[in-house]
């Protein structure tokens, strides 16, 4: 089967009122969503029914919303995709990833989209392709399943 992993990392946040670990986007982060957006139709303009994944934070749930809304397609919070958390070991955190990289494995969907953070996502290339890759915010990557996952496409910033 051929399909696509599409890895987004949240887009800029905001941190006007601190660094609280539930923040949305700031106007940078908004607009980086919109040529996310633009890009997303140029790489996929026939491709009507992609799944939609989420972290739990807003800032990812901010991200990829807009998209959700535009193609009329529910956004799946989805808690494997959470950054690492205080009471979590790296290897916990390793072993939620992996269930998140069994679960895609096992899907159907032609193209998957999720929106996760600046330390899960380098882990998940890891673990997936081999390769050491890491997302600036609203950086975008695509993973391809053909015969076996390969890294297609890397786009680090919008």
């Amino acid at each position: 089967m051929n399909k696509t992993l599409v890895i987004i990392r949240h887009a800029h946040r905001d941190t006007s009122k601190g660094p609280e670990l539930n923040n949305g986007l700031s106007d940078k982060g908004r607009k980086q969503v919109r040529k996310l957006f633009d890009f997303y139709f140029e790489r996929f303009p026939e491709v009507e029914k992609p799944v939609l994944h989420s972290s739990t934070r807003k800032r990812c749930m901010e991200t990829l919303d807009p998209l959700a809304r535009k193609l009329e397609r529910r956004l799946a919070v989805h808690p494997l995709l959470l950054e690492q958390t205080e009471k979590e070991t790296s290897s916990q955190f390793k072993q939620r990833i992996r269930r998140f990289k069994k679960e895609w494995e096992k899907s159907s969907s032609e193209l998957t989209v999720i929106c996760s953070h600046g330390d899960w996502i380098p882990l998940f290339f890891k673990e997936v392709t081999g390769t050491e890759v890491e997302l600036k915010k609203g950086g975008w990557a695509e993973i391809e399943w053909t015969d076996k996952p390969r890294l297609t496409w890397i786009i680090q910033s919008f």
